[in-house]
C-alpha cells in the first residue's frame, strides 16, 4: 500500500510554489513489487488551490487526483487503487471529472477500486465513490445527501427598505437570471429547475450504474437530498 505526496518546491519562505509538483511515493506498509495506491479524497471536492503553510499554493483536488493518476498508471507494478474518502461534496463539475478519470484508469489498468468511507461521504464524494468496486464504511459513517441544490439568495426586500436599486442593462431577457437582487420569474424558475432535474438525473444514473444491487427507482427513493446512517446506506445496497 502506498501513497503518493506532492513536494512543492517553494521560494522566499513558500510564499509562490510551481504549479505542477512533483511527487514522491511513500510506502505505508506491505512489501514486494506489487503495489495498491491510495488516494486521499479529504474535504470539500474542488479544484481551487490550497495554501498550505511553507509550501505555498499547490493544486486543487482535482488537478493532484489527475496528477497522482497520470503517475500510477506509467507503474506496471500497481495492481489495484484504494480511495480513502472523507468530504460533504462538492462542486458538481469536479465530482464528475474525478469519477471519470477513475471510471477510465479502472478500464485501461485493469484494476478495481475499493473505497473506504470516514466520517462523512455525502453528495459529490457518493458521485466519486460509484467508481469503486467495492465501497465500504465505518458504523458511523454518514452518507448520502443524494441530490443537486442551486444556491439562491434574493435581497430585494432588504434593499427595498435601503432604497436601493438594481437597474441593469441586458443584452436579453434572461441576463441577468438568478440575480440576488430581484425575484426570480416563473420563467426563470422553470428553467432553473429542469437544469437541476438534468443534472439530478445525470448523478441518479451514476449510482445505477456503480450499485449492481440498486435499481433506478430504489435510488430515486432516498435521492431527496437526506442523509443515510452506514447501516441504512448498506440495508440500501448503496455501500
Amino acid at each position: 500500500l502506498f501513497l503518493l505526496l506532492p513536494v512543492v518546491l517553494g521560494a522566499c519562505g513558500g510564499f509562490m510554489a510551481t504549479n505542477q509538483p512533483r511527487f514522491r511515493e511513500v510506502l505505508l506498509q506491505g512489501e514486494g513489487p506489487d503495489k495498491i495506491l491510495m488516494i486521499d479524497i479529504w474535504g470539500p471536492i474542488s479544484n481551487a488551490p490550497m495554501l498550505v503553510p511553507g509550501l505555498g499554493l499547490i493544486p486543487g483536488m482535482t488537478a493532484r487526483i489527475r496528477q497522482e493518476l497520470e503517475i500510477a498508471y506509467t507503474d506496471p507494478n500497481v495492481r489495484g487503487l484504494m480511495l480513502r474518502i472523507n468530504s460533504p461534496g462538492g462542486t458538481l463539475t469536479d465530482s464528475d471529472i474525478i469519477y471519470n478519470a477513475l471510471m477510465e484508469f479502472k478500464k485501461t489498468k485493469r484494476v478495481k477500486i475499493i473505497a473506504s468511507l470516514g466520517d462523512i461521504a455525502a453528495s459529490g464524494a457518493v458521485y466519486v465513490a460509484m467508481a469503486a468496486d467495492e465501497i465500504y464504511a465505518h458504523p458511523t459513517t454518514v452518507t448520502g445527501s443524494i441530490g443537486v441544490i442551486l444556491p439562491h439568495m434574493d435581497y430585494s426586500g432588504l434593499m427595498k427598505k435601503l432604497g436601493v436599486k438594481s437597474d441593469p442593462i441586458t443584452s436579453g431577457d434572461f441576463k441577468d437570471m438568478d440575480s440576488p437582487y430581484r425575484p426570480r420569474t416563473p420563467e426563470e424558475e422553470k428553467m432553473l429547475k429542469n437544469i437541476v432535474k438534468h443534472f439530478h438525473d445525470k448523478f441518479v444514473g451514476v449510482i445505477v450504474k456503480g450499485r449492481a444491487k440498486m435499481s433506478a427507482e430504489g435510488v430515486r427513493a432516498i435521492a431527496d437530498g437526506r442523509l443515510l446512517s452506514a447501516e441504512e446506506a448498506e440495508e440500501r445496497g448503496l455501500i
